[in-house]
């Protein structure tokens, strides 16, 4: 019986360990200043945790909910981490009047751990000056 226990319990246990890494990001100019990091399997298998960071518009007239917002799950609507880059896109909106601010960064490997890139932010509304603005810069992230 001890046997047949042992058995099953090492059957039960993995057959290969998954390591934990992360990822993060900045970005500041006139456009934004953007904030990421998330934690996140090194093989890319897993789910994404931990996710905090921040967003704030440094021009127009946005509501001040959209000028500066923390980046939640939710908020995270791409998310992808590999060696051959960072692919992230943040997006917060309002249903009525609708607005929306999207934030999309695309970066690729410039040495071990080390990604450069660029962002584009792109703001829309029913009307007014930021009816359709899209903004762009650079970004660096780095990942474990």
């Amino acid at each position: 019986m001890k046997t047949l226990i042992l058995v099953l319990a090492l059957l039960a246990l993995p057959g290969t360990a998954s390591a934990a890494g992360g990822t993060w990001c900045d970005a500041k100019d006139a456009n934004l200043t953007f904030h990421f990091k998330a934690s996140h399997s090194r093989d890319g298998t897993g789910p994404w945790f931990g996710i905090e960071g921040d967003v704030t518009v440094r021009f127009g007239k946005l509501p001040k909910h959209l000028r500066k917002f923390t980046i939640k799950d939710d908020s995270l609507t791409q998310r992808w981490a590999g060696p051959e880059g960072v692919l992230l896109q943040v997006q917060k909106y309002d249903a009525e009047p609708f607005r929306s601010v999207i934030l999309t960064v695309t970066t690729r490997l410039i040495e071990e751990a080390t990604y450069q890139g660029t962002y584009e932010l792109r703001i829309t509304a029913d009307s007014g000056d930021e009816a359709y603005v899209t903004r762009t810069g650079k970004v660096s992230c780095s990942a474990d």
